[in-house]
């Protein structure tokens, strides 16, 4: 008999599953099915149970070893990250991790080579790119309306998790920091517009050594700020600076800039939000157009020049609450693959290209010379147009 549904087990029942185990059992469950869940803290996998009507609850390697689950989704902290991934594939189960997919390139490449060997999917969040913010972005970029991408900036400032996050050493840990923790929703953003990197140039610090967390200082193991500049191998180069130093900014989360003109993106770590366009053609005909000095310095500069930015309507499904958190879409996405038997939007190669890159940073920072990508990936197609909120096809 077909199935009609992907029977998914996750593991890791702490403060991201609050939003992805609702999300998969009210709003994605018409191709996944929550079978089970488990933590290495069981009352934490009763309570997720309990909540959220999920029939079973495991022991890790219990849920790992059950027949009946197809795909396992990992929401346990990096340092598991690996070795979840790898005992799911062993067991025969696709396997969809937040991110990152490993702490490092070489665990990658074994991931990705295993699942490829077993003809499974071993893929890595951010699925925040497939919301309707990046994929407008992506189809202004794609339609030529900026023309040839000329260049990017992309921005994470925030002063530290430990503001809010009730387990932030994690992100002090080794394997960790704001590139590991934050830098993916950035990175994976860009590669889904722009494809492939080529090469990193980066400079790492760590200007808060100590931090305060639940009232009790703690030295970070990882730098903490990081400057980098990104080839792609489409010739595109730009720059992506990502913080934990940072108390507050002006800077934009995502610019890209073009021939003809420039697209202001919404934060890569949300699903929706305002796109603009800057018509820069439209700009130069009404300087060229202009008389005297002070008239076509008004256009250039001045309140004037504000009439070239035009907000963008989303082509794809979004809410006013540019806040709705839709994660698990991912999840969605790869369940109507396997289904359907179509390339999902995430792959190993690109989780792999993703970690390559953000491992990168720090190798192009120790090293004091460009970090050259030795991996690629085959850019996802886009979201198609004309879905309800919450739909994935």
């Amino acid at each position: 008999m077909e199935k009609d549904k992907i029977r998914v087990g996750v593991i890791g029942c702490g403060n991201i599953s609050l939003t992805y185990i609702p999300n998969l059992v009210n709003h994605f469950n018409d191709k996944v099915h929550v079978a089970a869940v488990a933590d290495l803290f069981r009352p934490a996998a009763e309570k997720a149970a309990a909540s959220n009507g999920i029939e079973k609850v495991y022991e890790v390697d219990e849920l790992i070893a059950d027949p009946d689950i197809d795909l396992i989704v990992n929401l346990t902290i990096p340092a598991a990250h690996y070795e979840i991934n790898k005992k799911a594939l062993l067991a025969g189960k696709h396997a969809y991790c937040e991110k990152p997919m490993a702490e490092t390139l070489e665990q990658a490449n074994e991931l990705a080579e295993l699942a490829a060997s077993k003809g499974l999917y071993c893929v890595a969040a951010p699925d925040t790119f497939l919301g309707s913010g990046i994929q407008t972005v992506r189809k202004l970029i794609d339609d030529g309306v900026i023309g040839r991408v000329t260049g990017f900036t992309a921005n994470l400032c925030q002063p530290g998790n430990e503001l809010w996050h009730p387990g932030a050493k994690f992100m002090y840990m080794k394997g960790s920091g704001p590139m590991m923790d934050m830098g993916p929703y950035y990175v994976t953003a860009l590669v889904s517009i722009l494809g492939p990197i080529k090469q990193i140039i980066c400079r790492c610090t760590c200007p808060r050594p100590v931090r305060m967390i639940n009232g009790e200082p703690f030295e970070s193991e990882v730098d903490t700020s990081y400057n980098g500049i990104i080839e792609f191998a489409n010739g595109t180069v730009g720059n992506i600076f990502v913080s934990a130093d940072v108390w507050q900014s002006q800077l934009p989360h995502l610019e890209i800039y073009g021939e003809k003109g420039a697209v202001w993106g919404t934060d890569p770590n949300m699903f929706t939000g305002q796109v603009k366009w800057f018509d820069g053609e439209a700009q130069a005909k009404a300087v060229t157009e202009a008389e005297g000095f002070e008239n076509k310095l008004m256009i250039t500069y001045g309140p004037a020049k504000a009439q070239f930015l035009k907000d963008v309507d989303l082509g794809y499904p979004n809410d006013p609450d540019p806040f709705l958190n839709m994660r698990g879409m991912g999840v969605a996405d790869l369940a109507c693959a396997i289904l359907d038997g179509r390339k999902a939007r995430l792959s190993a190669d690109m989780s792999r290209h993703v970690v390559e890159a953000l491992t990168g940073f720090k190798k192009a920072s120790d090293s004091g010379q460009p970090y050259v990508m030795t991996t690629t990936f085959e850019r996802p197609e886009a979201m198609p147009a004309g879905l309800k909120l919450w739909e994935v096809k």
